[in-house]
């Protein structure tokens, strides 16, 4: 049947709220007229089974079927078309931050309604910071309430400062969070049921804005609202509401405890606690089994009365750790504060008198106006909800479609596509690319640096237009976006960074003993093959037997006087062997074919001869003496030759890598290949960024600051360490990075 069948008006002024409890879906309508709210209907839905779990949505399709119930009936009743609601979330998960901001009035005539406004929304943009920079990536926080602390004009404090002129303004509030998960829960049962969300809260900021108003937060009071699955506590004192807190204890406990004692459904046991609390006596019911009961109500009550003290030690505690001790006065709402005995066990733990814990039933709702129903404490919450919608005192979150998947942004900051991606699950590789991560090495003393593959560029478009990264976007904007590919990290073996092909290998002789020659690599102090993959920081050095020098060095013979031949052909220290040479030496007389005072064999010597031969002798000149024959004295015998460098020898240095190391250029810092943090400052704060390996750069930090890129007449600035950078350029441990706008000239 179509809305026209029906009859159905407009629902324009009304307000549509919902309390979607773990044990029930509380729906009202009303409207705000003088400052007062006027209740049209109310309904009350159970679920029929399970759906929520500590107030959160865990079975999304049969939670949005009770809200489907509780619509339709309140359509029928009211004759209202309803498509905008309101609604809360349960403190499940809560996240508070505290912050103060100061702002520079002294040119403003005098302070607006929309300039305190402005104010509190930057306030709670610095803590929505406040919380992403600790809060791991991936998991996303949403704003869903603030409380003004206190606002100060040149440093005294006002109850408002709307009208007043000054020098500085001060705003101090605490904002509450929660987890993304929560919300989109809450979101998607509206949904579909196709609701548009007008406003969201939490449940106790709800609850404070028609129990303890504004004009009686001087008293130091502790409201909680008791649910099925969470215990929610807001506290005001001074003022203002200033604590928030939450116990994931409260009537479901008693339900259990009530299942364990008497082997009964949750249904039933739900059944048997409201009528304990309601006055009934007696109380019939069967068990599991089919077996039928007949039990006093003091007896069942007695059975669950441990359960009952457990909730009350654990919502005192929460009261006394957030408030600094036991408040004044305390009201109890929702259906859990009505569970018999609770309000006097929470006295006696606060120390108060009995009369100083009260349920706040609609009796004591403030600037409501019942029109004649008799309202219960479940209904506070509810009322509460529409009532923070009117005074525009809940929030509303964008909806922008990034690919064809609905993101929801807090509608208090700007949005930017960069924001819009994040959000979406985007990293800021996927956004800017990176070029893959560099390869850096020392060869021979000298800082080699093998560059990483170059990345292609993402490509974004709004609303089907090319756009930036850094573009303003707002409500149902749509986001196409095509991910960055990333450059491929530098990889290389000793056989690609060092040509082996130079260098000859096999075995010479000298003195009639074969020597082993060919180069040796190693790596960090071990002896590596050709195959071996270059690790970041790897320390390489080439050594073994080359050169003519080489081998004369790895024999500890001198050098000086002697003439060598290779193949009988001259020779000096830097010829490069080859397999098969034939070396002799010469002392200005004769040719030698045995090593000079030649020490033990060092590498493949035989067994060394079993005769030496005598040396060649030379008749004197007269009258002059022979001298005698030059003897070359041997060290002791080396059994393992030094490791030899033969970077001395230009003619046969290795060939240089592929890719140019840097010369004669100051180390760069090292990109940092442990797990941890990443330190760096952004416009003198310290930053950490998480995963140091991550090869992070400058664009990862704007998410940690609020500037509107948008402003017009101004230019961006970005800078590295003083040097000028863009948003690819990539940040080292200790960094100073600076992003920031200024003036155009």
């Amino acid at each position: 049947m179509n809305d026209e069948k029906k009859g159905l008006i407009p629902q324009d002024g009304y307000v549509f709220a919902l309390d979607i409890g773990t044990r029930t879906v509380v729906g009202i309508v009303g409207e705000y007229v003088d400052e007062k709210f006027l209740l049209k209907d109310y309904i009350s839905i159970p679920h029929s089974k399970r759906a929520m779990v500590d107030g959160q949505v865990e079975d999304i399709k049969q939670v949005a079927k009770i809200v489907a119930q509780v619509k339709n009936a309140l359509e029928e009743k009211t004759g209202i078309k309803l498509n905008r609601v309101s609604i809360a979330a349960a403190g499940r998960a809560l996240k508070t931050i505290q912050v103060g901001m100061d702002f520079d009035i002294s040119e403003k005539e005098y302070i607006t309604e929309d300039m305190v406004k402005s104010m509190e929304l930057e306030a709670i943009q610095k803590a929505q910071t406040q919380l992403d920079a600790d809060t791991p990536k991936g998991t996303t926080f949403y704003c869903v309430g603030h409380s003004v602390v206190n606002y100060k004009l040149d440093d005294y404090k006002m109850i408002s400062l709307e009208g007043h002129k000054g020098e500085t303004a001060q705003v101090n509030l605490i904002a509450a969070f929660l987890p993304s998960i929560v919300v989109e829960g809450l979101y998607a049962v509206m949904d579909m049921n196709s609701l548009e969300v007008a406003s969201l809260t939490l449940e106790p900021i709800a609850a404070m804005n028609v129990i303890v108003p504004p004009e009686i937060r001087l008293i130091n009071i502790a409201l909680v609202d008791i649910g099925a699955g969470t215990s929610d506590i807001a506290v005001a004192k001074d003022g203002s509401v200033y604590a928030y807190a939450m116990a994931t204890i409260a009537g479901d406990e008693i339900t259990e405890e009530i299942i364990r004692s008497y082997l009964v459904d949750f249904n039933t046991a739900e059944d048997l606690k409201q009528r304990c609390s309601s006055g009934e006596e007696e109380l019939e019911f069967r068990d599991i089994l089919g077996i039928p009961h007949k039990l006093k109500a003091s007896e069942i009550y007695k059975k669950v009365t441990p359960a009952v003290d457990t909730l009350a030690e654990t919502i005192c505690a929460a009261i006394t750790d957030v408030n600094g001790g036991s408040p004044a006065a305390v009201f109890l709402v929702g259906g859990g504060s009505l569970i018999e005995g609770l309000p006097k066990l929470i006295a006696e733990k606060l120390g108060l008198d009995e009369a100083r814990v009260a349920i706040g039933s609609g009796d004591f709702l403030k600037n409501v106006d019942e029109n004649g129903a008799k309202l219960g404490a479940e209904f506070v919450t509810p009322v509460g909800i529409a009532v923070t919608t009117a005074l525009e005192q809940g929030y509303d979150f964008s909806v922008i479609t990034v690919n064809d998947k609905r993101v929801r942004a807090f509608d208090t900051k700007q949005l930017t596509v960069f924001e819009a991606l994040n959000l979406a699950g985007f990293k800021s590789a996927d956004i800017m690319g990176r070029s893959g991560r560099n390869l850096t090495y020392t060869l021979n003393g000298k800082r080699v640096v093998v560059k990483g593959g170059s990345f292609t560029a993402s490509e974004v478009y709004v609303n089907d237009q090319p756009s930036s990264v850094i573009s303003s976007i707002s409500q149902g904007d749509r986001i196409r976006f095509v991910p960055a590919t990333s450059g491929e990290n530098a990889k290389a073996t000793l056989g690609e960074a060092i040509d082996y092909s130079r260098f000859a290998s096999g075995t010479v002789e000298f003195g009639g003993v074969k020597h082993k020659i060919g180069i040796k690599v190693l790596v960090n102090g071990v002896e590596k093959e050709k195959d071996y993959e270059i690790q970041p920081l790897d320390d390489i050095v080439t050594t073994g037997i080359i050169t003519l020098g080489d081998l004369l060095q790895s024999l500890d013979i001198e050098l000086d006087g002697l003439e060598y031949l290779v193949n009988n052909q001259g020779a000096d220290e830097s010829y490069v062997l080859s397999d098969g040479d034939m070396i002799s030496y010469s002392d200005g007389t004769a040719v030698k074919e045995t090593a000079p005072a030649q020490p033990a064999p060092v590498q493949f010597a035989p067994e060394p001869p079993v005769q030496q031969p005598a040396p060649v002798q030379f008749a004197p000149e007269p009258p002059v003496q022979q001298p005698a024959p030059v003897q070359f004295v041997p060290e002791p015998p080396v059994q393992q030759p030094a490791p030899v460098q033969f970077a001395a020898a230009p003619s046969v240095q290795p060939a240089p890598v592929q890719n140019t190391p840097v010369q004669n250029a100051a180390p760069t810092p090292v990109i940092p290949f442990a797990s941890g943090d990443l330190r760096v400052t952004l416009n003198g704060r310290t930053i950490n960024l998480p995963d140091a390996s991550a090869n992070h750069m400058l664009l990862d930090l704007l998410n940690f600051i609020d500037i509107d890129i948008a402003k017009p007449n101004s230019e961006l600035i970005l800078e590295i360490n003083g040097a000028p950078a863009n948003f690819s350029s990539s940040l080292n441990e200790g960094d100073a990075a600076v992003i920031r706008l200024q003036e155009r000239k």
